[in-house]
């Protein structure tokens, strides 16, 4: 099982996110961000990290996501 139990990552990578790219479109640009940094931690492809976030709703609630709000891997890719 991955773990992305790291509440100190978390909440880092989501703040810094929202400090450099700020809120804005369908899916706010931090949130964005923030998956990357989750996906890199992971060192998983996006489809693979959106597979596994999207079965924890406490980490994508950090990210002010829920699983119905995840965005296709395409859109990450980008």
């Amino acid at each position: 099982m991955v773990h992305v139990e790291n509440f100190r990552f978390r909440k880092k990578a989501v703040q810094l996110a929202k400090n450099t790219v700020g809120s804005r479109g369908e899916v706010a640009d931090y949130a964005v961000v923030s998956l990357h940094y989750l996906r890199v931690y992971l060192e998983k492809s996006y489809q693979e990290a959106l597979d596994l976030l999207s079965e924890m709703p406490h980490i994508l609630g950090d990210i002010g996501l829920e699983p119905a709000d995840l965005p296709h891997h395409s859109t990450l890719f980008k």
